[in-house]
């Protein structure tokens, strides 16, 4: 079975002040984006990742008490929150808004699979969730390089992160 894991624990230091993830995006929150994203991919249980407790219809808090020691503690935190039977995991980040499941399939040999646009990897991202759990490595750099990974064409929305305000900016833009 596949899950899906929603990070959303980060410290937003890039941000701000406000909490980015309740900022707005075409009438919804950059957190409902994600959830949206995370409810079509098709998961069968979503895992939300966060710094403080987050209440959300239809999904699984998981809390992160070590957000602040970088990505991977929250991804440390979705893998170990898996259940034995879910053997695969879509990995979201919350502040991509766009960052739709394409039609993800891992193929024989590969540990993971990911869009890509214009050479830069984007999300989100399948993996084995018992090769993630053996190969993530701690700090903010997580499974990147860690996993044979096979990539398939993406799109911008792929690639488009919130991290300053500027970028939240650009993305409102971007959406007129």
């Amino acid at each position: 079975m596949r899950a899906a894991i929603l990070l959303a624990a980060g410290a937003s230091r890039r941000f701000g002040r406000r909490d980015k993830l309740r900022e707005k995006l075409a009438g919804r929150s950059l957190l409902d984006h994600a959830l949206a994203n995370a409810r079509a991919s098709g998961a069968h249980r979503i895992l939300l990742i966060t710094a403080r407790p987050i209440r959300a219809r239809g999904i699984t808090p998981v809390r992160c008490r070590t957000a602040r020691l970088g990505l991977s503690e929250s991804l440390a935190a979705g893998l170990a929150a898996l259940r034995p039977i879910e053997r695969e995991a879509l990995i979201f980040l919350a502040d991509m808004p766009f960052a739709r499941a394409p039609r993800l399939r891992l193929a024989p040999g590969a540990e993971a699979v990911r869009p890509y646009f214009r050479g830069q990897p984007g999300h989100p991202m399948l993996v084995r969730s018992g090769s993630a759990r053996e190969k993530l490595s701690r700090g903010d750099k997580g499974l990147s390089g860690a996993l044979r990974t096979a990539f398939v064409r993406g799109t911008e929305a792929h690639v488009l992160d919130v991290d300053t305000p500027a970028a939240l900016r650009r993305i409102r833009r971007l959406v007129r």
